[in-house]
């Protein structure tokens, strides 16, 4: 991984090799109300200057 304007990224990934597939209007509004919802509860200001890490446990 390396850094470029302060976000990771994989410089050997192939480009375009990502996957597509359509979503309901409805589950795609209920899923950005919910990412809304946890941005508002857990202050997540946009910007390079309010960073955070997440950690995931199994």
């Amino acid at each position: 991984m390396h850094s470029h304007a302060g976000r990771n990224y994989d410089a050997d990934a192939k480009k375009f090799n990502f996957s597509v597939k359509p979503i309901a209007e409805a589950d795609n509004g209920a899923g950005g109300s919910l990412l809304l919802s946890f941005y508002a509860k857990n202050r997540v200001i946009d910007g390079m200057e309010d960073g955070f890490i997440v950690k995931i446990v199994s």
